[in-house]
C-alpha cells in the first residue's frame, strides 16, 4: 500500500511540484528523485537532482544548516553551472 501511495505522489508534473511547500518538495526528492551532482556557490551546496522529466535544485544553506529555497525547471541553459564542474578526466581511456 505505500509503494502505490510513494509511486502516485512522484507522478507530478513541474507546475504541480513548483507549488508545494519546502517540505513536500523534498519529501519527493528523498522519494523519487536521482541526485545527479553538487556545487558550491556563495555559502551554499547546491544539489542538483533529477525528477519525472525535469531537474530540481535543492539551496542548501550550510552557514545556517538548512534548506533556502528548492526549486524545479526543464531548462538545459540552468544546468551550465553544473556542467562546467563535471571533469571528464580519463573517460576516453575507460572506453
Amino acid at each position: 500500500m505505500l509503494i502505490q501511495i510513494a509511486a502516485f505522489m512522484n507522478n507530478i508534473s513541474i507546475s504541480e511540484f513548483n507549488q508545494l511547500t519546502t517540505d513536500e518538495k523534498a519529501w519527493h526528492l528523498w522519494h523519487g528523485a536521482v541526485f545527479l551532482h553538487v556545487v558550491v556557490s556563495d555559502g551554499y551546496r547546491v544539489n542538483l537532482f533529477y525528477f519525472n522529466d525535469f531537474y530540481i535544485e535543492l539551496w542548501y544553506n550550510v552557514s545556517e544548516n538548512k534548506v533556502d529555497h528548492i526549486r524545479a525547471f526543464k531548462s538545459v541553459k540552468l544546468l551550465t553551472p553544473f556542467l562546467e564542474n563535471i571533469s571528464l578526466g580519463n573517460l576516453a581511456d575507460r572506453i
